[in-house]
């Protein structure tokens, strides 16, 4: 009986790493297809801890190859500026650690990796003209938004990044600072520090951007440099992510703002229902089901930030409060948040990525774990 066929669609962050699950857990022939005229962004990324287990699982990754994808360890997210300003960490439990990493210098690793168990492609192709029995598009975003939900809660469209380059990393957290025209993150790599500022473009202007972020460049000692990229974005999410034919993946599935770092594990999530669906028989229900739930998680886990405030009364912050407790209003029915705001969540499952005791850590570094449980108290009264 011949071998099944899997085409993956992308050589994004998305797509190597579909790549690599499928090659480590299937014998199918993989088919890689890019099109080298379309250059991925090249910025520093976060992730949880799903990446280091992925990696060392399926390409026998150690921590010392950090320096090879231009990675860094990271041990926590460091929470600055949020509520009433108390600064905390985020912590992952021993022995977890996650990665900080060069989203170029990965896909490069891992195609490299892969050489000699799949085969590239350099070609554009979409679903409907690649023969395979298996499909996984991550070809980035979609063309429209019709087949997707547009997020009616996130606060930010919008990011200004700055590459600030050093001779050696000088922190392993994530940086996550609230400021007065959004939030700014700080992802440590071996010779950068990779400085995003979110913020809504309808309420505040670039140029109020660029400014306001000197001030993270100097407290942190950081030296800008004129390796800079600006761009709006959607917040969104498929319809159906799981079709007869086609599953999606990366930002031809979804992109929510990156306020924790959740791309990687919903990415995870992602290829292993597929697996489930291709080889497993799970129907495309429970797939579906299951992707919308986890997607409507991470928007949660994001605006409860929002739902938090911030040190400052800008106009930025008074509509991203509004936002927040308009979605926490809508999801005090929902039975998932609930079982996790109660303490019931299992040791197994997670709500927006985070397993039960983070959950609960967090919403009390956010200063809003009692607050959520007199909410919730008062729709059953």
């Amino acid at each position: 009986m011949p071998k099944k066929k899997i085409a993956i669609i992308g050589k994004g962050t998305a797509g190597v790493l579909s790549t690599m699950h499928f090659a480590r857990w299937t014998d199918c022939d993989i088919e890689l297809y890019y099109d080298s005229n379309i250059k991925p962004q090249p910025v520093g990324e976060g992730s949880q801890v799903c990446l280091p287990r992925n990696l060392n699982e399926c390409l026998y990754f150690k921590h010392h190859q950090l320096e090879e994808i231009d990675g860094y360890y990271k041990s926590s997210v460091y929470k600055s500026g949020w509520s009433t300003g108390k600064d905390y960490h985020s912590y992952f439990a021993p022995p977890n650690v996650a990665y900080h990493f060069n989203a170029g210098k990965l896909q490069e690793y891992i195609v490299d990796s892969l050489k000699d168990r799949i085969k590239v492609i350099d070609k554009n192709v979409t679903a409907d003209n690649v023969d395979a029995d298996f499909i996984m598009d991550c070809s980035g975003k979609p063309s429209n938004y019709d087949d997707c939900y547009l997020s009616d809660y996130i606060s930010v469209n919008s990011v200004h990044v700055t590459q600030c380059y050093w001779d050696f990393p000088r922190f392993s957290h994530t940086l996550t600072i609230a400021r007065p025209y959004g939030w700014v993150f700080g992802i440590p790599l071996q010779n950068r520090c990779s400085i995003g500022y979110l913020y809504n473009s309808n309420i505040n202007t670039l140029e109020e951007v660029q400014e306001d972020v000197k001030n993270i460049f100097k407290q942190y000692n950081l030296n800008p440099s004129q390796n800079t990229n600006s761009f709006s974005f959607k917040n969104y999410f498929r319809k159906k992510n799981f079709t007869d034919k086609v599953v999606y993946n990366g930002n031809a599935s979804f992109f929510l703002e990156p306020l924790e770092a959740t791309s990687i594990t919903l990415m995870d999530i992602i290829q292993r229902n597929a697996f489930d669906v291709w080889f497993n028989n799970k129907s495309l229900d429970a797939a579906n089901k299951a992707y919308s739930d986890e997607v409507q998680g991470i928007e949660n886990i994001i605006m409860m930030h929002y739902y938090s405030g911030s040190i400052y009364d800008t106009e930025f912050w008074k509509y991203a409060r509004d936002r927040g407790e308009k979605n926490m209003d809508f999801n005090m029915n929902n039975p998932n948040l609930i079982r996790y705001l109660m303490d019931q969540g299992t040791p197994q499952d997670t709500y927006g990525t985070w397993p039960q005791k983070l959950f609960t850590d967090n919403l009390k570094g956010l200063g809003i774990y009692e607050k959520l449980l007199d909410k919730y108290a008062k729709t059953k009264n």
